[in-house]
């Protein structure tokens, strides 16, 4: 068991950011930077099925007295039409059989990019691989997908006739890259329940990520919850869900943080928060909330501390 300090730190945090690692644009030691900047007690570093900023992270955060929560982001997939995301905090990350399972979704996804940017090309976008490979320090990504297609100038005028305007990287996924979209492509993958046996085999917490996306989505003027596939990921194992997420509205995401909190209080679960920063496009708020009305205070982090103390 590990045991940390039980002493609350004042100030605003942000649990979910991403490093050059992923599909971030910073490396780890200026996503740190920014932090202190912001004024933030700590941040957590969950790059998509990678861990290889976190050490950078820690030795900037000691000297910038930023606290840096060792984390992994893991895509999974219940059906072939669902997607989860699940959190891993305070994972173990030295772990070499953590190491070798995280190593063989980053094969798999890479292929799987390779299929989807053969779909992108069939539906008139230029975007080459080798290009996007070049790029990419570590997993390759949607947003990194994105990006590339809409910095591409040749994908300018398809862009204007499909969107009206250049979109960014969120409207474009969510147009080509999701679950039932033109240029998806399913991959072989966890399902929630495996990751978060594997999150909990290497000591870490398991937390359901921006379900306000995954759980929730707006058929004309409302917001629809499925509740009953929260119940799903509940029911295998998960300790925690982000709560305080965004949608893109303050009235969204208003509907969704009181939804999701209800439902943690009546699960028993732990709430988190961060803004899933990336630094590039739309593919998240910016860090710590600064452009946003959302806030996630330390308390938050003091509450995952003591579910970790307490496993």
């Amino acid at each position: 068991m590990t045991t940390f300090d039980k002493l609350s730190k004042s100030g605003n945090i942000d649990l979910h950011t991403h490093t050059i690692y992923s599909d971030g644009a910073l490396t780890p030691k200026e996503l740190v930077e920014k932090a202190k900047e912001a004024g933030l007690g700590a941040i957590s570093i969950s790059d998509h099925e990678n861990t290889n900023g976190i050490d950078e992270a820690l030795r900037v955060g000691k000297k910038l007295k930023v606290e840096i929560i060792p984390a992994v982001e893991i895509t999974t997939y219940p059906t072939p039409e669902k997607e989860h995301h699940i959190l891993g905090y305070f994972v173990d990350y030295k772990d070499k059989k953590f190491q070798k399972e995280l190593e063989k979704i980053r094969e798999i996804r890479e292929e799987k990019s390779k299929k989807v940017i053969k779909n992108l090309n069939d539906l008139g976008f230029q975007i080459n691989f080798g290009d996007l490979k070049s790029m990419v320090s570590g997993t390759i990504v949607a947003p990194h997908i994105a990006w590339s297609v809409i910095n591409d100038m040749e994908n300018k005028e398809k862009l204007k006739e499909d969107f009206g305007e250049i979109p960014n990287t969120g409207e474009f996924i969510r147009k080509y890259l999701i679950p039932g979209a033109p240029a998806y492509e399913k991959r072989k993958a966890m399902t929630p329940k495996e990751a978060i046996d594997l999150i909990h085999s290497v000591g870490g917490v398991a937390v359901l990520a921006h379900p306000c996306w995954t759980i929730a989505k707006k058929e004309g003027n409302e917001l629809v919850f499925d509740d009953k596939e929260f119940e799903e990921v509940v029911k295998v194992g998960i300790d925690g869900v982000e709560v305080l997420a965004h949608r893109e509205t303050q009235e969204d995401t208003k509907k969704c943080v009181d939804h999701f909190s209800t439902l943690a209080k009546k699960c028993k679960l732990v709430v988190t928060g961060g803004s899933d920063f990336h630094g590039f496009g739309s593919a998240g708020k910016d860090l710590g909330y600064t452009d946003f009305y959302l806030k996630v205070p330390y308390s938050i982090l003091d509450d995952l501390k003591k579910l970790k103390n307490d496993q």
